[in-house]
């Protein structure tokens, strides 16, 4: 039924290792004990990829998994591959490749092809869910099963909303079942609070990318914290085409030693560089792309709450024109540029004490939170954050950021003062 590449292994009873000679039992030697089956070698890291192509990003899907064949695995760089497939979504369906559809798990193998993806499949998952925080937390475990390393990066490939759910119908169950991570056969998707659960229940790994659009906020770095080293994220919505998988996993392959933060470093430079050097099409949107160190997302929030406590006395003139001004991201005006909105209103405010603390979040962010940042535009600077002028959303009080600090109070007050 299902093949894994080390069912032998996990199979296998453990038996001690006797001696030598056999000893004598009734006049006959005793069988010689059976030697314990090896465990697999420890790679430097273990890159798992969740593709869930099960949507209208099935083209792109196949595409990236097609570059990660351009490098594929070492014995020091394991890449591990969950992707799935489908037939009769509303658009996108992609009938190349036999047009098999479900969902499928690879150590990915070197292979110059991009028209194909010729690397053997390990597991066949059928229809599995890959909206199910639960499936992500089974491919997990079985690529660090499987494919054992001294690090590990997970990256996150699909429609990503931000915060929100990204169907709004599936908000009434966003956080049983909604977030990121669409797959159109069964309508679900995993919340960000799942997302946190799933690393959670799994050990965690040292960098995370998650590679959908709107995904470079403060709230979702916050959730993660506790789970992964570096984030790499966009503030922006992404294309639906990029090149850049066979680019950074060259440098890892170059030099596996480095640690999280070169590779989420890495993993943003590739990306300004295919859309600066490379012809990448932005379809029309400033592009951003950061990377973040998630341990010092505590003492951030400790600055943002101090910021967002004085300014709730703010002039509300000079709120109301700062979050009016400030950079926002795709279709969501609520998304904006933290920097830039605290920039625009120590521009405005006569209130000393709230400048000062602004300049110090903003040197915050940007020389101890953000490891390295790209944008299109000058007023993005590596984090977005939930900023309504109207109609706060009172989903966000569901997460993390909000029950830990006080951002969720400042940006209440703030969809007041329009009223």
């Amino acid at each position: 039924m299902l093949r894994t590449l080390t069912a032998a292994l996990l199979l296998a009873a453990p038996c001690s290792a006797g001696s030598w000679p056999p000893a004598l039992s009734g006049g006959r030697a005793a069988a010689a004990p059976v030697p314990e089956a090896s465990a697999p070698a420890l790679a430097d890291w273990t890159v798992m990829y969740f593709i869930n192509a099960k949507n209208n990003l099935e083209s792109s899907g196949l595409m990236d998994m097609n570059q990660l064949e351009l490098t594929g695995s070492t014995d020091r760089v394991k890449i591990a591959v969950e992707l799935g497939r489908m037939n009769g979504q509303h658009e996108g369906d992609d009938h190349s490749e036999g047009d098999w559809t479900g969902v499928r798990r690879y150590l990915v193998a070197a292979d110059r092809d991009t028209t194909r993806v010729n690397s053997p499949v390990l597991e066949y998952r059928g229809a599995a869910d890959m909206g199910s925080w639960r499936e992500l937390v089974s491919f997990i475990e079985w690529a660090k099963v499987n494919f054992p390393a001294r690090r590990y990066a997970l990256v996150l490939w699909d429609h990503g909303n931000g915060w929100l759910p990204v169907d709004d119908a599936n908000a009434p169950d966003f956080y049983s079942l909604k977030g990121f991570s669409l797959d159109d056969e069964t309508g679900h998707e995993f919340s960000l609070p799942q997302m946190a659960r799933a690393l959670e229940a799994t050990g965690g790994v040292d960098f995370l990318m998650l590679d959908g659009c709107n995904m470079g906020m403060a709230s979702v770095a916050y959730e993660l914290k506790d789970y992964a080293r570096a984030l790499t994220a966009s503030e922006e919505v992404e294309p639906g085409v990029v090149v850049r998988y066979a680019q950074f996993l060259g440098l890892l392959n170059s030099r596996p030693g480095m640690g999280a933060e070169e590779f989420a470093a890495n993993t943003v430079r590739t990306y300004r560089d295919y859309f600066v050097n490379g012809g990448g099409d932005s379809e029309g949107d400033p592009l951003t792309q950061s990377a973040l160190r998630l341990y010092r997302m505590s003492a951030f929030r400790e600055k943002l709450d101090a910021w967002a406590l004085a300014a709730l006395r703010a002039e509300p003139v000079v709120l109301r024109a700062a979050v009016a001004k400030a950079r926002f991201y795709g279709e969501f005006p609520a998304y904006k540029d933290l920097c830039d909105f605290v920039n625009l209103v120590s521009a405005g405010t006569a209130d000393a004490r709230l400048r000062a603390l602004g300049r110090d979040l903003v040197s915050f962010v940007k020389k101890d939170l953000v490891i390295e940042n790209w944008a299109q535009d000058a007023a993005s600077h590596g984090l977005a954050v939930y900023l309504p002028s109207s109609d706060y959303d009172p989903l966000y009080d569901g997460l993390a950021m909000s029950r830990d600090g006080r951002w969720d109070d400042f940006a209440r007050h703030l969809s007041t003062l329009s009223k």
